[in-house]
């Protein structure tokens, strides 16, 4: 099977009386809601009733001596999920240290349920030492001075919901003038 549109599983295909074929199909499809093409609104299957044009929505039909004898459709969703990351902003500390935060958003816009993982990884200036850390909201815990740290794993995420995380970073700021000075 290539492409889209419709797919000839059988042609003239012999099948004895009380017999079954089973077909299963595998596609291997994915979701983007931001390439400008069609509407970029995932459109979920109805539960009553699905339509063309909703999730993964799919028919198949039966001919009999060229003639239409039976059909019926099936439909499934699937889950989008993505992952924004905001610079929220610095706040100085009485010893000279500044709080850097950044607030990241996972959100799932698709049909069905899903699970992430999400890792952190500053990549600062090298005249930027990082002291401490942590990141609260969707969980909380401790951020790794240097690497990454893992916010979530295998985390799940239900449609139409967003997960929050706010890191902080507790960092100074060496700068090299002749000698090294280190403020803090």
């Amino acid at each position: 099977m290539a492409g889209s549109g419709t797919w000839i599983l059988a042609n003239d295909q012999q099948i004895a009386g009380f017999g079954t074929h089973t077909y299963t199909l595998v596609v291997n499809v994915t979701l983007n809601l931001t390439d400008n093409i069609g509407n970029n609104t995932y459109n979920s299957c109805s539960a009553q009733t699905p339509i063309a044009g909703q999730g993964l929505y799919n028919k198949a039909r039966v001919y009999v001596n060229d003639i239409l004898k039976d059909q019926d459709d099936a439909c499934g969703d699937i889950p989008n999920v993505t992952m924004v990351k905001n610079f929220v902003g610095v706040t100085p500390n009485a010893n000279g240290s500044y709080n850097v935060t950044y607030m990241i958003l996972v959100n799932n816009n698709g049909g069905a349920s899903g699970r992430y993982n999400l890792k952190d990884t500053p990549l600062f200036d090298n005249d930027v030492t990082i002291l401490s850390g942590n990141y609260t909201g969707q969980a909380n815990g401790a951020m790794n001075t240097s690497g990454s740290t893992t916010l979530a794993t295998n985390t799940n995420i239900g449609v139409g919901a967003t997960h929050i995380y706010t890191v902080t970073l507790r960092c100074h700021l060496i700068l090299m003038q002749g000698h090294r000075t280190e403020m803090r």
